[in-house]
């Protein structure tokens, strides 16, 4: 089976500017602008063809792949979102302050470290005001 491709046509001059699109064999395509550069056009074998056709479909099956196997993670990442709030919610309703429990969750994920010097500074200016 031949390349089919789309190529959008330049429109003449005094037609208004109308743009036509349609399906031009690759071929064709070939003749024409070998033939815009003064060469003569290189034919296309069908091994040529199968060469470009296998190229064609491993690129397609290996970018769907791709798109398949993120669909999966987002589909997963949704369900440990979901499952987050459920954990959130269970313990809202036994009267936990969430707000808190997030912030806990944000600093055990950081560096002790940076959270006791966030936490100096944070005294050194609470100090300087007053507070």
């Amino acid at each position: 089976m031949p390349n089919v491709t789309t190529k959008r046509i330049s429109p003449p001059d005094g037609e208004g500017g109308r743009i036509e699109s349609g399906p031009f064999i690759t071929d064709d395509l070939n003749r024409t602008a070998a033939a815009r550069r003064g060469r003569a056009p290189l034919k296309q074998t069908d091994a040529d063809r199968a060469v470009a056709d296998r190229a064609t479909d491993s690129a397609a099956q290996e970018l769907r792949q791709f798109v398949e196997r993120s669909e999966r993670l987002a589909a997963e990442k949704q369900d440990i979102a979901d499952q987050m709030k459920e954990v959130m919610a269970e313990a809202k309703g036994r009267g936990y302050d969430t707000r808190a429990l997030r912030r806990i969750i944000a600093l055990r994920k950081r560096d002790p470290d940076d959270v006791a010097e966030e936490e100096a500074i944070l005294d050194i200016y609470k100090a300087s005001l007053g507070m």
